[in-house]
């Protein structure tokens, strides 16, 4: 397989040029994931959206953004129901979406990643935007999701893992799912070398008006009562959020719940205690923080 060795710095140099001139987009993409290497199927997040304006970018759940919308207009600081109307519309959208954002801003090369456990958020934050730093391959295919688009390879070492991701320059702009971002092209389709994770783009969809980056910022940031907010670097934001998703005590802890050990009453009578372990694996492997 032939390889065409990219030049980084002209690479970043387009970028950022596409970023000043880029028409603002919403692509949808669904978002495949095991919490264990031995997972014969994934879980999938079937709505996850990127809105991206040449400036900044933000990667979210769609369901998740809609009912954390309505929440706000539907209860007051006291968690009573204030607007009916709102309160209904919440149920038309999934529940048990995905909280998790990624916020990035490429003017001041930054970026942040969130977490909402039960009642706390967990933001972590980073001043160093790293790029994939792409290997373009010859390899062509084409990609009969989202409007068959004619896609390009190509491979990167980035964050802990290896990412093979196919993208099209019949969208000229430098984004993609998550923190993948600077191939010549909308990326359109992702994995890792473990088959753990896989993006799939869904489709596209041109924006007149400004996209959700604000709103979701502003969602985060916003001191919400009942709310218990941890700020870290992204290093320590990673080490607190994978320890929450593996012990759901500790979970419960760090929103301020006071549970006490659960337990399993089987038909004989017999009580087993509910085990509070459970596997997860991280997009940023954690040999990365090593």
């Amino acid at each position: 397989m032939k390889l065409r060795r990219p030049v980084l710095c002209i690479i970043a140099l387009i970028a950022m040029q596409v970023c000043a001139e880029a028409q603002a987009i919403r692509a949808a993409y669904k978002f495949y994931y095991k919490s264990d290497v031995t997972d014969s199927g994934y879980f999938v997040e079937p709505d996850m959206m990127l809105d991206y304006d040449g400036r900044t970018a933000a990667f979210y759940s769609d369901a998740a953004y809609h009912r954390d919308s309505l929440s706000m207009l539907a209860f007051d600081n006291n968690g009573n129901i204030k607007d009916n109307d709102a309160y209904g519309q919440i149920f038309d959208y999934r529940a048990g979406a995905s909280s998790d954002l990624v916020l990035i801003d490429f003017e001041n090369k930054s970026f942040e990643i969130n977490y909402q456990e039960v009642t706390a958020y967990i933001l972590g934050k980073s001043d160093n935007l790293e790029m994939p730093q792409w290997e373009l391959h010859d390899t062509t295919a084409t990609y009969t999701r989202g409007g068959g688009y004619k896609v390009k390879m190509a491979t990167a070492n980035f964050m802990g893992r290896k990412w093979t991701v196919w993208y099209t320059d019949e969208v000229p702009v430098p984004a993609g799912p998550w923190l993948l971002w600077g191939a010549p092209g909308l990326i359109v389709l992702a994995s890792d070398s473990e088959d753990i994770f896989t993006f799939k783009l869904l489709n596209i969809d041109l924006l007149d008006a400004p996209t959700r980056y604000d709103n979701l910022k502003r969602h985060y940031h916003d001191k919400m009562p009942k709310m218990r907010y941890y700020s870290y670097d992204l290093k320590n934001a990673e080490k607190i959020h994978n320890r929450t998703q593996r012990d759901t005590k500790f979970s419960d802890e760090l929103s301020g719940m006071n549970i006490s050990s659960a337990y399993i009453v089987h038909q004989n009578g017999e009580k087993e205690m509910y085990n509070n372990k459970r596997p997860y694996i991280p997009l940023i492997a954690e040999d990365y923080w090593k």
